[in-house]
Parts: C-alpha cells; sequence; structure tokens
C-alpha cells in the first residue's frame, strides 16, 4: 500500500514512554477558562499561543501571572491584538533561573535519524547555532553534541548565567535519541522549548510528524554525518 499522508500530533505521551514528562498546560477559549485552568495547575502561570510555530514570534507569552486579574488581563490583550492569535494555553510557570534550548529529530533519507540540538535565545537561533548527531546517542555523543554548539558556556555558568543540570540535558538527548531510533515512522520530533534548570529539565511542548516508513533503514554499519 502507498504511504498515508504525514500526521503531526501532540508528543506527550510518546515522550512519556521514554520517561520524559512535558510541563504540563492546558488550551483554553475564554478567560474563565485560562482562570480556572491556573486554578487546576497552580500558581503562577503563563498564558502563551498554543501553537509552536506560532510560539516562537515575539509577544506571543505573558509570564508570572500570579492570580485571576492578571489572567483575565493577559486573555484580553490576545484579544485585542490585530488577527486571529489563535488558540491560547495555560501553563504553570516553570522555575527560574534556566536557561532555554531547542531539542529535535529528523529522519535524514541519507542518514537515518539525526538529534538536534542548540540554545533557544534569539541569537543563538539567529546565527543557526545548532549542533547534530546520529540516533542513538551515548552518554559520551550526548555530552559532546551540548559542547558542540558555540553558546554551550552560556550553560556552565558564564556570561551572567547561572550553572545549570547538564547531566540532565544529556540524559534527556540520550532518550530521545533511543525514541529516534526504536520509531521510524517519527519523521520529525521537535521540543520547543526545553528549559534547563540548576537540577532538572522541563520541556514546555513537544511535537511529532508521523508518516509510514518507505521501507526497512538502511543498515550498513557504523554511521557518520559528513
Amino acid at each position: 500500500a502507498e504511504p498515508g499522508p504525514p500526521v503531526e500530533i501532540d508528543a506527550t505521551e510518546l515522550l512519556s514512554c521514554y520517561g520524559l514528562t512535558v510541563w504540563p498546560a492546558e488550551v483554553v477559549r475564554s478567560p474563565e477558562e485560562a482562570v480556572a485552568a491556573a486554578e487546576r495547575l497552580g500558581w503562577p502561570v503563563v498564558l502563551k499561543v498554543a501553537d509552536l510555530d506560532a510560539s516562537r514570534r515575539a509577544g506571543t507569552v505573558r509570564l508570572g501571572l500570579t492570580g485571576p486579574e492578571m489572567v483575565r488581563h493577559a486573555y484580553a490583550e490576545f484579544a485585542d491584538q490585530p488577527g486571529d492569535a489563535g488558540e491560547l494555553a495555560v501553563q504553570r510557570m516553570a522555575p527560574q533561573p534556566a536557561v532555554p534550548t531547542v531539542v529535535g529529530v529528523i529522519e535524514d533519507p541519507a542518514f537515518g535519524p539525526v538529534v538536534s540540538f542548540g540554545l533557544g535565545e534569539v541569537t543563538a537561533r539567529l546565527l543557526l547555532d545548532q549542533g547534530f548527531r546520529l540516533a542513538p546517542l551515548t552518554g559520551e555523543d550526548a555530552a559532546a553534541l551540548v559542547r558542540s554548539v558555540r553558546a554551550a558556556p552560556l550553560l556552565f555558568g558564564q556570561y551572567g548565567y547561572p550553572p545549570v543540570a547538564v547531566d540532565a540535558l544529556e540524559d534527556l538527548l540520550v532518550r530521545v535519541g533511543r525514541l529516534a531510533n526504536d520509531l521510524p515512522e517519527v519523521a520529525r520530533l521537535d521540543l520547543d522549548q526545553v528549559l534547563v534548570g540548576e537540577s532538572s529539565v522541563m520541556i514546555l511542548g513537544a511535537r511529532a510528524t508521523l508518516r509510514t516508513p518507505a521501507g526497512p533503514r538502511l543498515d550498513g554499519g557504523p554511521r557518520r554525518l559528513s
């Protein structure tokens, strides 16, 4: 049979199978729903555009909302913006300080599954400061991937940033690499964004693109990126 079209899914359950938890969030459709969600999730919260692509733009998140009136005001600000902001989501605010990073997987036609890593701060993204490793990753591979990006010193307490849990980040990369290697139907995986705190990592959102593999992966021995 011909492969069907790609399907995009929320990757929360998929990641949970590999011991990775996405920070809880709820999609809301009114200020009252937003306040109720905040009460369930626990204060303080953020209100943000739910779509991961849109969430990368400036002005799509309101941080540090500590009570119902702040949530209602933030919701009204989104409603007053020109154009359709799309669905909004309430999420419990992750502990600070933390360094934002971006982790992903792409199924390369020639090399198979490739794990990507970079810092989520704006300058690193603009400079396309990313590293890549073939899945699966050993602990040594993950450590090398983290240190391969030019902005890596920000994870190790330099330039005014606090030192963060790089060991937890490396463990996350190993788990993501295992998922990518195990599941050839995952054509793409985006963890956007991963906050690396002083003692843990927090995944704020994740999605996967699934498709039927064209055939078995080629296994010609050890693979290397050129």
